[in-house]
C-alpha cells in the first residue's frame, strides 16, 4: 500500500518526493523513537515547526497495518534558545487537552485521536490518517470551486465549528490546506474533514499558540494576529478560504487596503447567488463584533436559502451586463489571477454560462503631441499589409480563445501565441496564414520566446513544465520539469544556450537549452514571480515578482546582485533596453518605474526608480522595448497599449482596440507591434513618419 504525503500535511502536491511505500522506514529527525508505545512505527517526517513535528507512523497492533499520524510537541526548555534568537514569544500554554480532543474526535469531519502519550519528557498525540487531498490541492487540479461546492463545504466544516466551539476550542488555522476532500465510503458523494487538531486554542481570547498561525497569515482574522482570538475568528477563517476557492486569488488581493473593503466579487470567474455573497461578507467583517458570533448564526442564514428573487435577478444581472464594462473587468480580473484551465470536476457539472467578446473596429483619434516633439518621434498606425489605403485596425487572426503570451521570430515573420487550451498557433505576420500548432501542454501557457536562431521555441504552462520544441519541423525535443507550480514566465539567453523560468513556487530555475539538465535554482523572492529577463550581454538576470520587487541576478554564479524596490503592489513585467542601461517594471500599482543598470556598482538594495511613468488607468500587465531601444510599450488590463519614449519618459500615444488584457511584443525588425488579448484577438500596428 502507497501514501501520498505533502511535506506540510498529510496530503499529496508533489507525487515524486512524496510517495512513501509501508516498507520503507525513515526516522525523523527528532527526539521521536522509531517507534512509539512498541506499536506506532515512524515512517517519514511530514513536517516540523518551532512548536511542533508531524510524522506519517504506522499502527502494527492492528491487523492491516493503517497509516496513523503522531504529532509530537516540544519541551519549552529545548528551544527558549531558539526562540530568542527569532525574538518570538514563548507561548505559555498549549491547549492540546486530550481529553476534549478525544471527543470532538468522534465527529465524522474531524481526525479521530487515537492516543495520547508521554515519552521522555516530551508529549506526543496519535490521530487518525485521513485519506484524500486538500483543498489547495484540489484548487490546482480543477480550478475554481462552483457554489454549490462552496454551500457543502460551508454546510459541513460550520457543524464542526459549532461543537469545537461548544468544548471551549479554537481551530486557529483553519486554510485550504487544511481542508480535506474525502469520498465517503462506499459512495461517490464528497465530505470535508478539518485537519491539524494538533495545536487548538483555548477560547479565551488570548491567543497563547502563535505557531499555530504561521504560514496562514492570509486567512488568519485580524484581532488574532494581533495576539487575540475569537470563536469568530475560525468563522472569518473559513469564510476567507471560500473566497479563495471561489477566485483561485490570494486572500491579501482579495482585500483593497487603500479603500478598506473587500473586493473579492470583482474577482468571480462565475457569478455567485447574492444570498452567498450576503453569508460571506458577513463571515469576513474585519471587526469581529460585526461578523457572525457564533456558527449557529451562520447555519441558521444558509437554512433559509436563496429566494427565487435572487435567482432570477442572478441570471438576468449576468445576462445583461455579459457585454458590458463590469463583465470585461470582472473577467480580465479573473485572468490577471492567472487561473488555469479547470479539469471537470467529478461531482460537479460544467457551468452553462459562456461569453464571448465581439471584434470590434473603432476609429481612435491621434493622441495630441507637443510642438517640440513633432519633428522626433514616430507614431504607430495601423498596419494593413497591402495597398495604401489604411484601416482603423488590423486584426491578424481571432482566435478560439485567450491569448495568454505572445512572441515574434528573429526574422519577423512567424507570430506564435500561447492559449488557454494549452496549444501555441503559429501565424505568418504578414499574411495571417496560420502555419500550424504545437500541441502538448495540459493547462494555460503563459509564455512563449523564440531563440535567437529561430530554430526552438520555449514555452510555459499552467501545469509546471516547460516544453522545447523545434520550430522548423514542430516537434517537441524535450519536456523540463522541476517547478511544483505553473510557470509563469520564459526567457532565453541571448547566446541560444540557457532558459530562465520563474514560477507560482517562488523560484528562478536556469536550464541548459540543449540537454534540458537544471542548472541553478535561485531563492529570493517571497512571493510569486511574475516575469523574467535576459540583458542583452548575457550577465543580468532580472525578475518581477508578486512582493512588489524586482531582482537583478549574476544568474551564472547565483548572486543577488541588487533589489529594485519603490512598486507598492505586484510586479508583472519586466523588461531591459536593447542596450541593457535601462531596466523598465510594469505594476499592478498602474505605474511603470525604469531603473538605469550599471553592471559596475550594484547596490543591494535600491529605493528610487531614475522614472516613474504614470498614465495607465490599469494593473499594466506587459513591457516591451523597441528594437532601437527609443520607445517603451506598455499594455493592461483594460486592453489599453501605451507608448513611452525612453530619453524624456514622454507619452507619444496611447492605442485602444483590445477590449480585454494585452501582451504585446516587437517585430525584431522594428516596424511593428503585436498585441494579443484576452478578447480571442491578435492585433498588429505599424510604426510611420509622422505627417502634419
Amino acid at each position: 500500500m502507497n501514501y501520498r504525503i505533502n511535506s506540510q500535511n498529510q496530503n499529496p502536491e508533489d507525487a515524486d518526493k512524496n510517495i512513501v511505500s509501508q516498507n520503507e522506514t525513515i526516522v525523523g529527525t527528532s527526539k521521536c523513537p522509531p517507534i512509539l508505545k512498541e506499536r506506532y512505527q515512524v515512517i517519514k517526517p511530514l513536517g516540523e515547526s518551532v512548536w511542533n513535528h508531524t510524522f506519517l507512523a504506522i499502527d502494527h497492533d492492528k491487523p492491516s497495518k493503517p497509516p496513523c499520524i503522531i504529532k509530537e510537541f516540544v519541551n519549552l526548555d529545548d528551544i527558549k534558545d531558539l526562540v530568542f534568537q527569532s525574538q518570538e514569544v514563548i507561548p505559555t500554554f498549549f491547549s492540546c487537552d486530550p481529553v476534549q480532543l478525544d471527543k470532538i474526535g468522534k465527529h465524522p469531519h474531524i481526525p479521530e485521536l487515537l492516543a495520547s502519550i508521554e515519552h521522555d519528557g516530551h508529549h506526543y498525540l496519535v490521530q487518525e490518517y485521513i485519506e484524500g487531498s486538500n483543498l489547495a490541492t484540489e484548487l490546482i487540479e480543477y480550478g475554481v470551486f462552483s457554489e454549490s461546492k462552496i454551500w457543502q463545504i460551508l454546510n459541513q466544516l460550520l457543524l464542526v465549528l459549532e461543537l469545537i466551539h461548544d468544548h471551549h476550542l479554537i481551530h486557529g488555522d483553519i486554510k485550504p490546506e487544511n481542508i480535506i476532500c474525502r469520498r465517503k465510503q462506499g459512495t461517490n458523494t464528497q465530505e470535508f474533514v478539518l485537519v491539524d487538531f494538533g495545536v487548538t486554542i483555548s477560547a479565551t481570547g488570548d491567543l497563547f499558540s502563535i505557531g499555530s498561525i504561521n504560514g496562514s497569515a492570509e486567512y488568519a482574522a485580524p484581532e488574532q494576529t494581533q495576539g487575540k482570538v475569537y470563536p469568530n475568528s475560525d468563522i472569518y477563517s473559513l469564510g476567507v478560504t471560500c473566497l479563495h476557492l471561489l477566485t483561485m486569488v490570494s486572500p491579501f488581493e482579495l482585500f483593497d487596503i487603500k479603500a478598506e473593503k473587500w473586493v473579492w466579487q470583482d474577482y468571480l470567474k462565475h457569478p455567485i447567488s447574492r444570498h452567498l455573497g450576503r453569508i460571506l461578507d458577513k463571515m469576513i467583517q474585519r471587526d469581529h463584533r460585526q461578523r457572525y458570533q457564533s456558527a449557529a448564526e451562520v447555519i441558521k442564514d444558509i437554512k433559509y436559502g436563496p429566494t427565487p428573487a435572487d435567482v432570477i435577478l442572478q441570471k438576468q444581472n449576468w445576462n445583461v451586463t455579459i457585454w458590458g464594462g463590469v463583465a470585461i473587468a470582472m473577467l480580465s480580473l479573473v485572468i490577471s489571477s492567472r487561473v488555469p484551465s479547470a479539469k471537470p470536476r467529478p461531482s460537479l457539472s460544467p457551468s452553462s454560462n459562456t461569453t464571448t467578446i465581439p471584434n470590434e473596429e473603432r476609429s481612435f483619434p491621434r493622441p495630441k503631441i507637443k510642438e517640440e516633439y513633432k519633428n522626433t518621434l514616430p507614431s504607430l498606425q495601423p498596419y494593413t499589409g497591402v495597398g495604401d489605403k489604411l484601416s482603423p485596425l488590423r486584426t491578424l487572426a481571432t482566435t478560439s480563445g485567450p491569448v495568454w503570451s505572445i512572441t515574434t521570430s528573429p526574422d519577423g515573420r512567424i507570430v506564435a501565441s500561447g492559449s488557454t487550451n494549452g496549444s501555441i498557433q503559429l501565424l505568418h505576420l504578414r499574411s495571417g496564414q496560420n502555419l500550424g500548432q504545437l500541441s502538448g501542454h495540459d493547462g494555460p501557457i503563459w509564455s512563449v520566446a523564440i531563440s535567437p536562431d529561430g530554430r526552438t521555441l520555449v514555452s510555459a504552462s499552467g501545469d509546471s513544465t516547460l516544453k522545447i520544441w523545434n520550430l522548423y519541423t514542430r516537434r517537441l525535443k524535450n519536456t523540463l520539469s522541476g517547478h511544483l507550480q505553473d510557470v509563469l514566465s520564459v526567457a532565453i539567453s541571448p547566446d541560444g544556450n540557457t532558459i530562465a523560468s520563474v514560477s507560482k513556487d517562488k523560484t528562478i530555475k536556469l536550464w541548459d537549452i540543449n540537454s534540458g539538465l537544471l542548472l541553478y535554482t535561485l531563492y529570493g523572492h517571497l512571493d510569486v514571480v511574475q516575469s523574467v529577463a535576459f540583458s542583452s550581454d548575457g550577465k543580468t538576470l532580472a525578475s518581477g515578482s508578486n512582493d512588489g520587487t524586482v531582482k537583478l541576478w549574476n544568474w551564472r554564479d547565483g548572486r543577488l546582485l541588487s533589489t529594485l524596490k519603490g512598486h507598492r503592489k505586484p510586479v508583472w513585467s519586466v523588461a531591459i533596453s536593447p542596450d541593457g542601461k535601462t531596466l523598465a517594471s510594469g505594476s499592478w500599482d498602474k505605474t511603470i518605474k525604469l531603473w538605469e543598470i550599471n553592471n559596475n556598482s550594484f547596490q543591494r538594495v535600491i529605493r528610487r526608480s531614475q522614472r516613474t511613468l504614470i498614465g495607465h488607468s490599469e494593473k499594466v500587465q506587459s513591457l516591451q522595448f523597441s528594437p532601437d531601444g527609443e520607445t517603451l510599450a506598455s499594455g493592461d488590463f483594460d486592453g489599453t497599449i501605451k507608448l513611452w519614449q525612453i530619453k524624456t519618459g514622454g507619452l507619444m500615444g496611447t492605442l485602444k482596440g483590445h477590449s480585454a488584457w494585452v501582451n504585446l511584443t516587437f517585430d525584431p525588425r522594428g516596424k511593428t507591434l503585436i498585441s494579443g488579448s484576452f478578447d480571442d484577438t491578435i492585433k498588429v500596428w505599424r510604426f510611420s513618419p509622422l505627417r502634419f
